[in-house]
């Protein structure tokens, strides 16, 4: 559940940062799609920290949960970003 929880967050987060991020401004939705993705690495590091850590869990265990965490917001935030990045 808390796995859903944060998939969720991530995904909810992401889709607020570009609702409110004008779209006329390619370079603008760029570094914002790449924001989110430093700030969603971030944010799985330290669940996996965490995991790891503090609720016991090994490595091996909380790293395809970390992937499972990163990937669903990450994927539409990297598609964006290279939709909209300058050459």
């Amino acid at each position: 559940m808390r796995t859903l929880l944060f998939i969720v967050g991530g995904l909810f987060l992401f889709g607020l940062l570009v609702v409110t991020t004008p779209r006329s401004d390619r370079e603008r939705v760029a570094r914002t799609c790449l924001a989110f993705l430093v700030l969603w690495l971030v944010v799985t590091l330290g669940n996996l920290y965490y995991g790891v850590t503090k609720a016991g869990y090994s490595l091996g265990e909380e790293l395809p949960i970390a992937l499972l965490i990163f990937l669903p917001p990450a994927i539409p935030a990297a598609i964006l970003w290279v939709k909209n990045r300058t050459a």
